[in-house]
């Protein structure tokens, strides 16, 4: 085998294996956004799940002073 039908053969590889890994990752970056809650499921919650907000001055705050 030539050198030069060696790197023909590398590249072809590599070619086919990048675009397999893309199409991999796709499909799973998909999957991954049809778990995730929709904005209507969220919509219908009372706030944010993660965080609580905080007011300054507000009158309960005056009162655990």
């Amino acid at each position: 085998m030539t050198i030069d039908k060696l790197f023909s053969t590398i590249i072809l590889v590599a070619f086919l294996v990048t675009i397999f890994l893309a199409m991999g990752s796709y499909a799973a970056y998909k999957w991954r956004e049809s778990r995730r809650p929709r904005r209507e499921e969220q919509a219908a919650d009372e706030g944010p799940v993660y965080f609580e907000r905080i007011t300054l001055g507000a009158d309960d705050d005056d009162a655990a002073r």
